[in-house]
């Protein structure tokens, strides 16, 4: 009897986070479209066919709504780029993958991504604490690779490293821009070009 309860009780939860997951969904398809300011609870409720109220179920205002997407959209972010600041690989291929790992999302979550990017802003200062905090830290690890590339003298010592991660970081905010255009950048050739116009100038040169 026991056990039966317990299945009951996982196959609920189960459906519960399922049916989250798509609310969540349905909600960065509309933040993405319309922007925070111009979607609105009753927007989510009709791409997803259910009643407005409904949707208490899974958050309880616009604000929490948003605040999820953007913490979604920075899932596994901050550990992916840990990973690769401890790998033994060069300063230059961190670089590169960090830059690619930044911009992936773009491809496999592309609404999230794109409203992290443009409505994070609207996020009132009370829900942003842990959104923050994963900034900061993630700001920080990507400016290692550059201090780190000073320090090994593979970068130039005049190189500002804060300054060159924050430009860094928002050419690739920038990428969902461009992923549209007509000549059909694709994430891999924009990945490659701004790290590459960064070691242009960068890179210390042997004379």
């Amino acid at each position: 009897m026991p056990d039966g309860h317990l299945t009951k009780q996982a196959r609920k939860k189960e459906k519960y986070e399922r049916r989250q997951t798509e609310v969540i969904d349905a909600a960065a398809s509309v933040f993405a479209e319309k922007g925070y300011h111009g979607a609105s609870t009753g927007d989510i409720a009709a791409k997803l066919g259910i009643a407005q109220s409904s949707l208490y179920y899974y958050f309880k205002s616009k604000d929490e709504a948003l605040e999820t997407v953007c913490l979604k959209s920075t899932k596994g972010y901050v550990e992916r780029l840990q990973a690769i600041v401890r790998s033994p690989k060069s300063t230059d291929d961190k670089l590169r993958e960090a830059i690619l790992n930044h911009i992936q999302p773009i491809k496999t979550i592309p609404n999230y991504f794109r409203t992290f990017i443009g409505e994070l802003r609207y996020l009132p200062i009370g829900r942003r604490k842990k959104l923050s905090k994963m900034i900061t830290e993630y700001n920080a690890l990507f400016e290692k690779v550059l201090t780190d590339g000073v320090a090994e003298k593979i970068y130039k010592k005049s190189l500002d490293c804060h300054l060159s991660m924050l430009l860094l970081i928002s050419q690739c905010n920038m990428s969902i821009f461009w992923i549209n255009e007509p000549h059909g950048y694709d994430i891999d050739t924009i990945a490659a070009s701004i790290a590459d116009n960064f070691l242009l100038g960068a890179t210390i040169r042997n004379t």
